[in-house]
């Protein structure tokens, strides 16, 4: 048996290098899986590209495989020698044998980094994650995992000119979209932001096809910096654009259900908490018009888009090392800082180890996990275009200087855009600073924090279970959410539920007791 979740852009490529001349027409990407793990076994697997977590089940083992940078979720647990398996954690924990005690070692990587920075680890003890780029097989209850693609380390030359890379860039990124926008007949939109990547993609497909491509941007008000600068973008190139307004009731009630869809305990202070929500509620407003969708995510794990990570990180590893030492620095967490952020200090070092580090967790278990569940919960597929393998192979060979040098960010791409940009006629935009999803719900983000205020108090917030983790009455609010849905009713939620009306009733103060 083989299931899929995901898309093999070049299956048929695959498929004729390897003589197989014809697939079954009703299902050709799992035929062709079928087949590489019946000819080849678990090696077989290896060649797959794309994004994608595939399980293949024969009599004697299971197979449980995930792409090289983690962008398709895959979950399992193994209870009384059987493998429990999905693409959610619901399902997994939909076996009631599957227990619902949290990780510590993840509660506390979540407190220092903002999200699970161990590959393998979940929110749950009992259940783990295919690593990208990694094969995990069951067999007699036994678990071995094959590590089959790891990202090239990044390096230093020091002062480079990226102008020669910049149209391999270009073309590398024209061909891969392409690829993705021909992979099949479905309607497609673009998320647009404002910034060098969503506008990049917008430009690049009108370009393409020479037809105005569908566009969205969120906002929660008429003059936002990214709304003014994505309206600019899709006059520009003559998109069919959308854009929605939300209001802090439909933030209210869409936070629960973000919750229960994105199955991890939010936290800010690394990364703003207010992102993944904003993220949410357009993937809701898309859904209703197209059921594919590009989003620029992984050009600033790849091309050093992270202003202050990037340009400050001295800065950021005092940041780093704060939160450490503010939930008593546990060794596990403790060696991974040490590792990322050595002593003595050096600003370079400590630049490059951010981008190995951040192409590694940042992005599979934070970014491309909130994508993949915010697209996941109304049923749609988002697209990153930045993720095709060939655009990241050629990404991670270029040094670290062609990315970020002094104070100047996304070097490379933003000279492979530049040409595009010019010739619509929005080159202005290239030097912005884009505030990202976060400033699309700018002004109801400090109406959030105040009701969180008034839900939880100073002495909830003292003697809360998880006051390592939990810094704020937000993070409260969030982390109260997540264990309600997920530990108290095992991924339920019920039909109905207002947040205002969980903690007015008693339950909150009931779930600890």
């Amino acid at each position: 048996m083989v299931l899929l979740n995901g898309e093999l852009y070049d299956y048929r490529g695959l498929a004729d290098g390897l003589g197989l001349a014809t697939l079954d027409p009703l299902d050709p990407e799992a035929d062709l899986i079928h087949r590489l793990a019946q000819y080849d076994g678990l090696h077989g697997l290896t060649r797959l590209r794309g994004m994608f977590s595939v399980v293949v089940m024969d009599d004697k083992r299971t197979l449980l495989a995930r792409d090289r940078l983690g962008i398709k979720p895959l979950f399992y647990s193994v209870v009384d020698g059987e493998v429990v398996f999905g693409s959610e954690m619901k399902a997994v924990l939909a076996d009631p044998r599957v227990p619902t005690m949290l990780d510590e070692q993840a509660l506390d990587e979540t407190a220092v980094f903002g999200y699970i920075s161990s590959p393998d680890r979940t929110p749950f003890a009992n259940i783990k994650q295919v690593p990208p780029g990694s094969i995990v097989e069951v067999s007699d209850g036994r678990v071995r995992v094959h590590r089959y693609w790891e990202p090239e380390p990044a390096r230093h030359v020091g002062a480079e000119s990226c102008a020669d890379s910049a149209e391999a860039v270009l073309d590398c990124l024209r061909n891969g979209l392409e690829q993705m926008l021909q992979h099949d007949p479905l309607e497609k939109g673009f998320y647009l932001s404002g910034g060098v990547d969503s506008s990049l993609l917008v430009m690049l497909a009108a370009q393409a096809h020479g037809e105005a491509p569908l566009t969205f941007t969120l906002a929660d008000r008429d003059d936002t910096p990214d709304l003014l600068a994505a309206r600019a973008v899709a006059n520009a190139v003559g998109a069919n654009h959308h854009e929605f307004r939300v209001t802090l009731d439909d933030y209210l009630q869409e936070l629960p259900i973000f919750v229960q869809h994105y199955e991890n305990v939010i936290a800010g202070g690394v990364f703003d908490i207010h992102g993944g929500m904003a993220y949410q509620m357009l993937s809701r407003k898309i859904s209703e018009h197209v059921r594919v969708a590009f989003s620029g995510e992984g050009a600033d794990e790849l091309f050093g888009g992270y202003y202050w990570s990037y340009t400050h990180p001295l800065g950021f590893s005092d940041r780093i090392r704060g939160r450490l030492e503010a939930i008593g620095s546990p060794d596990a967490v403790a060696e991974q800082v040490d590792a990322l952020f050595p002593r003595p200090e050096d600003e370079s070092a400590y630049r490059r180890n951010l981008f190995d580090f951040l192409i590694r967790g940042g992005l599979s278990n934070y970014h491309l996990w909130s994508v993949d569940r915010s697209c996941s919960a109304f049923g749609f597929e988002v697209r990153p275009a930045y993720l095709h393998d060939d655009l990241v192979e050629l990404a991670l060979s270029l040094p670290v200087e062609a990315k970020v040098l002094g104070r100047d960010t996304k070097r490379v791409l933003k000279a492979a855009a530049r040409p595009v940009f010019e010739h619509y006629g929005v080159s202005h935009l290239l030097g912005r600073q884009k505030f990202g999803m976060p400033a699309a719900v700018d002004r109801i983000a400090p109406q959030v924090e105040d009701l969180a205020c008034g839900l939880v108090s100073d002495a909830d917030l003292a003697s809360h279970p998880s006051r390592r983790l939990v810094k704020s009455p937000l993070d409260a609010v969030m982390f109260d959410l997540f264990h309600y849905v997920f530990v108290e009713n095992r991924g339920a939620l019920p039909a109905g539920f207002d947040v205002r009306e969980f903690y007015r009733s008693g339950d909150r103060a009931r779930m600890y007791r």
